[in-house]
């Protein structure tokens, strides 16, 4: 019986199906890859923003106006600040040591007598507003029940004349003083004539006059009760 010749076995390298599936994405990404580095030749590329720097305000902020009053109670200093619109005032009580801290509608004021540094800022955000020195006038101790006083002048009127304001005539020699002074804050009236302040606390019977630029001390003293009148 003969034998059928069998043709001479060819090895067939095919690739695996799964090799042809797993091949595909692939050349599907390049492909796809390519087409978008393509596109994106000559387009302009975005800038990356510049971070805006925060609005700082100004240090040494001076507002326009500050009366600073001592009270009868050591602890207590009035204070009064004033810049256009800007207005507080109130009694500032002692915190610690020489610093006083008033805080009121929003606003706090912060103020360490030790170097006159005065600090006003928002009380709910932290917002500072004034950062400042002011040179307080006086320090005088509280007044006794004497109205003699070394350091007054010759002649002292006041007047109320309505409307939280008293007129203040004070006359020394060449010295002359007229005009009106406005209530601040509880019993304390101030009133400047662009040379001189004169800041009166009627509940201390006190008057003391400074000149507004330095803040010297020209008078301190006690304005008597009995010439008060109906004040």
């Amino acid at each position: 019986m003969a034998l059928c010749s069998m043709p001479p076995y060819t090895p067939y390298f095919d690739i695996p199906s799964f090799v042809r599936l797993t091949m595909k994405p692939q050349a599907i990404f390049l492909a796809t890859a390519l087409l978008l580095g393509t596109a994106g030749i000559g387009l302009p590329v975005a800038a990356a923003p510049t971070p805006t720097a925060p609005l700082l305000l100004a240090q040494s902020n001076t507002p326009q106006r500050t009366y600073m009053t001592p009270q009868r109670d050591p602890n207590q200093i009035a204070v009064d600040i004033t810049d256009a619109e800007f207005h507080v005032d109130g009694i500032m009580q002692r915190s610690y040591g020489n610093f006083y801290i008033l805080t009121t509608n929003g606003v706090q004021v912060t103020y360490n007598r030790d170097n006159g540094n005065v600090v006003v800022l928002n009380s709910v955000t932290g917002t500072e507003f004034y950062n400042y020195t002011f040179t307080e006038a006086s320090r005088a101790p509280a007044p006794t029940g004497s109205s003699s006083s070394s350091n007054a002048p010759e002649s002292t009127t006041l007047t109320p004349i309505g409307n939280g304001q008293i007129s203040a005539y004070i006359t020394d020699g060449e010295f002359s003083f007229s005009g009106a002074l406005t209530r601040t804050s509880g019993n304390t009236y101030v009133g400047e004539d662009g040379r001189v302040r004169v800041i009166y606390d009627q509940d201390a019977s006190r008057i003391v006059i400074i000149n507004v630029v330095t803040g010297t001390e020209f008078y301190n003293y006690i304005y008597s009760t009995v010439n008060e009148g109906s004040l």
